[in-house]
Parts: C-alpha cells; structure tokens; sequence
C-alpha cells in the first residue's frame, strides 16, 4: 500500500505560497506532484520552490497519473467548477473555503465526487489548533454543562492593498470586491473558519438565523461589517460580529471566541481560558483560570495529514464537503436574512441554476 499522496494544487497565489504548499510539503505523507496556475510565472514559481513540474493547463494537471488528489485554491467562484472537472478525472478533492459561492455549487461538488467514488474535504485547518482541540475536549466531557451559547468576534482592518492583491500582493486581481465571485465579503472569507470550529467542537447545529450587515468604509460589493444571530437546534443562542474596516477594543482579559455553558464557559485561545462554577481539574471555581498549550506543529500540515491517512486507509476525511456546506449555509442565511430583513430558518434548499463561472481558465489565483 502507498504511503504517501501526490498532491496536485490548482491556484498558485497567495494561500498556497504561504501557507497551504508549505504545510503539505512538511506533511509525512503527502508530497507535491504538480502545480498549476493561469498565470504563468506564479505557476513556475512554486513549481520551482518544491521542484516539481508546472501547467497553466488544468486538464495537464488533472490527466497526470501520478496526481491522487487536487487542492483547489482559486477565487471561490472557480472552486465548484474545477473540483467537479477533478471529481471526473478521478481524482480526490479538498477545496479551500469557503466550499462555494452559492448551496447549488456545494451540492452539485458533493454529488459529483459521490458518483464518481472519490473524497471531498474543505480546507479547515482551525480545527487542528490545539486550542480548538481542547476545547472540545472540555466541552465533551461535559466540565461547562449544557451549551447555552457561543459568540464568535472577528474584527480587523484591511489594508486597501488587500482588495486588489491580497495581504502579500502576490497576484494583482480584483476578484475580492466582487460580490458575484467571492460570494460575500467578511462573514464568507474570514468567519467562515470560526462558524467551523465552532458547530466542530460543539456540535450545535444551526436551525434559524438572522443578519445585518453593509459595506460603509471600503468601495467594495460585499459586505464589511456583519452581525449575526443563531439559534441552535438545541435552544441555544449564537452570535457573530466581524468587520473587515473596524478594529477590535484594546486587549483586556482573554480574548477570543466563546462556547457559554450552564456550569462554565470557555475562551478558545492559546493559551485557553476556563471559568467553572465549581473546582474541576481545570482550576478554581469562580474565576478564570489560564490553560497553557503547546503550539506544536502546523494546523494545516496536520489537517493535510489527518486527509492523506484517512484516504490512504480507505476511510472518510475527517473533514468532509458536507461540513463545508454546513458553515456555507449559515452565510448564505445571513446574507439572505439581511436582504429579506427577517431570520431565515435552515435547511435551505438551493434556488435557482447553478453558476459556475465562465471564467474558469482566465483566473485561477487566490
């Protein structure tokens, strides 16, 4: 039995140069086979960081046996019609997020590599945080209650560089202003790793949502300022606030995303902070008591490895393309709760034909 994948990537940008490349080259079983990008030097460049042969031809990359799996890092338009081209050349599938712009592209994504018997995973590393993992840790083992609620904050400013460049300026493109190609602005590019994590370690699903949101300190189409409402399937409440143009209060105290509990609650951090109601192996009763983590190895080189052993066994990945649609519908309720002013209750059923993108040769890079 092989030991190792091949991986071929497709998008050359800013995310697989810095992040994604690194951490599959570092993984113990997965190594770079291909890389492919419409802009050629990109392309050429990574391809010579890791030496391995390059393409601007999706379909060179996608009919090379040596290729087990394809990693998908493209503008988030591009990302259903490329997995589904990669699904049908037989290969295995992990898509960066968010999934898609729309529920269509998701389903058609995860029916297409169904009926042709290979894997789907997003591209959601926060989980191999080793914060994250205590987390839900703590919370499977039942130290904070009944989850009561959980709230998720994401404030920043983006350099106006980003919007046409993103925070490397590695390929200069448009593609983030657009509403059409990104699907949303900051709740669909950022949060969507929280709104992850967060159902991950919980295990709370969403049942009904209500959003607000607009675009006021940066000319783009999507939104730069979001607040979100959630209720869970088990009564509990969620909220989410985040902005691409608002910065965050000064750092007093822990500072992260919150799981709120009947008997305790936690801030997801490095390191952790838990305040119980009465004395548990975590610490005092009654006060925040301070969980020191190693940092370890690279999230996204675990997540790659997790991907690669579970495919290499046969199995499942532990990160499936229906988790990808479960934090994609919680956005796209928001953005249509916004727009219809009153909450939206989930599942929701797609709408509408699905829109791929014509472009899908013309712009390949994140």
């Amino acid at each position: 039995m092989k030991d190792k994948l091949t991986a071929g990537i497709i998008g050359c940008g800013e995310i697989a140069n810095v992040s994604t490349a690194p951490a599959m080259n570092e993984a113990k079983n997965v190594k770079i086979g291909m890389v492919m990008d419409v802009v050629e030097w990109a392309a050429e460049d990574l391809g010579k960081k890791y030496g391995v042969p390059h393409t601007t031809d999706a379909k060179e990359l996608l009919s090379n046996p040596e290729i087990d799996f394809v990693y998908i890092a493209t503008p988030h338009y591009l990302h259903a019609p490329y997995a589904i081209e990669a699904a049908r050349a037989g290969k295995h599938v992990i898509v960066e997020k968010p999934i898609s712009v729309s529920l269509r592209d998701a389903d058609a994504m995860i029916a297409e590599c169904k009926r042709k018997g290979v894997w789907l995973s997003t591209c959601f590393p926060m989980r191999y945080l080793p914060e994250v993992e205590k987390a839900k840790e703590i919370v499977g083992g039942g130290l904070i209650g009944k989850l009561i609620g959980t709230t998720i904050t994401s404030m920043g400013v983006k350099p106006d560089s980003y919007w046409e460049g993103g925070y490397t300026g590695r390929i200069k493109s448009e593609w983030r202003k657009s509403k059409q190609k990104t699907g949303g602005g900051v709740l669909i590019m950022n949060c969507v790793h929280d709104i992850d994590y967060v159902r991950h370690v919980t295990g709370l699903e969403a049942k009904r949502v209500y959003g607000e949101y607009g675009t006021f300190l940066t000319p783009v189409e999507v939104e730069d300022y979001v607040c979100v409402l959630i209720r869970y399937s088990n009564g509990a409440i969620g909220t989410i606030r985040a902005s691409s143009c608002l910065e965050d209060l000064p750092r007093v105290g822990p500072r992260g995303n919150r799981i709120h509990g009947s008997e305790g609650e936690i801030v997801v951090s490095n390191p952790l902070w838990v305040r119980t109601k009465k004395e548990t192996e975590l610490g005092e009763a009654g006060k925040w008591n301070e969980i020191k983590l190693e940092k370890g190895r690279s999230s996204a080189t675990r997540f790659f490895e997790a991907f690669a052993e579970a495919v290499l066994s046969g199995r499942e990945p532990p990160v499936t393309g229906e988790d990808g649609r479960k934090a994609l519908e919680v956005i796209v309720a928001a953005y249509e709760s916004g727009l219809k002013a009153k909450p939206i209750d989930l599942p929701l059923r797609p709408k509408g034909p699905r829109k791929t993108g014509k472009g899908a040769r013309r712009k390949t890079s994140r």
